[in-house]
């Protein structure tokens, strides 16, 4: 298809520039220079209006005629325009129709090599965490990335990603937050996320285990000294007090009508470990049995 625009050529008659401009700012310039340093007052407040009256009929008129010209230079050009348009409109239909069927044609390219990628990515067999576009390069619908290349690409991705997870797992194996970290990288699919994460968890992890190891001094030492009270309270030996108690009061006696229980006071001494002395201390408490130190 040769086809050739030719331009017809109009000859016109058009001012193109002032012909007595620099005569016209020889006049003007030392006219207008009085306005630059003018002050308005009450008295000259008149005469200001006129000379603005004047200088907006100049330019008025410099501004009609310079519209009006243009005017007459667009004129010739418009007409070239609406032509050159009505040309295009043709021409556009039928390249509008092309494109439709040349995006239809590419929309079934597309279509089957995403096909041909989802096929490949289930041979991978991965698991439920790792989905395709997890492996898949972005730009797969461009022209330029071949369908090898895509499969070659997303195979080692997913080789790389089950190779970071295999590693964390490798460095926290002995970490109680282990499957927590697993589940923080399976999410993200990023080692130096899940790492950090890692770190974090440890870090918050090491400072529980410190505060529980506090704990259980503060703990051991407050049994160890409940321990050294009972272990040197004063032998006492057994007598009638005299006192009774309702036998409901007794631990583990229950009987209707109330009975009342004679109570005896005994001071005795004990032989055995401190973990049993700590012991027993705690069973006369949950028995109700009174005691107290006696320091010697």
């Amino acid at each position: 298809m040769s086809l050739e625009l030719i331009l017809k050529s109009a000859n016109i008659d058009l001012p193109n520039e002032i012909e007595n401009l620099e005569q016209l700012k020889t006049e003007l310039i030392p006219r207008l220079e009085k306005y630059n340093s003018l002050v308005v007052t009450e008295d000259s407040i008149k005469a200001a209006k006129e000379d603005k009256a004047n200088l907006n009929k100049l330019r008025k008129a410099i501004e009609e005629q310079r519209i009006s010209i243009k005017k007459q230079y667009l004129e010739p050009y418009n007409v070239l325009e609406a032509q050159c348009k009505e040309v295009v409109a043709l021409i556009d239909a039928p390249i509008q129709a092309i494109d439709k069927q040349i995006k239809a044609f590419d929309e079934v390219e597309k279509l089957d090599k995403r096909t041909k990628l989802e096929d490949a990515f289930k041979e991978l067999n991965a698991p439920e965490w790792v989905q395709l576009e997890d492996v898949l390069n972005p730009k797969w619908e461009n022209k330029t990335a071949k369908l090898d290349a895509l499969k070659a690409e997303m195979a080692e991705c997913y080789k790389k990603m089950i190779a970071d997870l295999d590693k964390l797992m490798e460095m926290y194996k002995d970490f109680p937050h282990k499957l927590a970290i697993e589940q923080k990288y399976k999410a993200c699919k990023d080692f130096s996320k899940a790492a950090i994460y890692a770190v974090q968890l440890e870090t918050e992890w090491k400072k529980e285990q410190e505060r529980k190891a506090k704990e259980e001094e503060r703990k051991a030492a407050e049994e160890a000294k409940a321990a050294e009270s009972v272990q040197n309270a004063p032998e006492t030996p057994a007598t009638d007090t005299g006192e009774t108690i309702p036998a409901k009061q007794q631990d583990g006696i229950k009987s209707e009508p109330e009975q009342s229980v004679k109570m005896f006071r005994g001071k005795f001494e004990v032989e055995c470990t401190k973990e049993q002395l700590i012991a027993l201390g705690n069973f006369m408490r949950a028995n109700g049995i009174k005691f107290k130190t006696v320091k010697e």
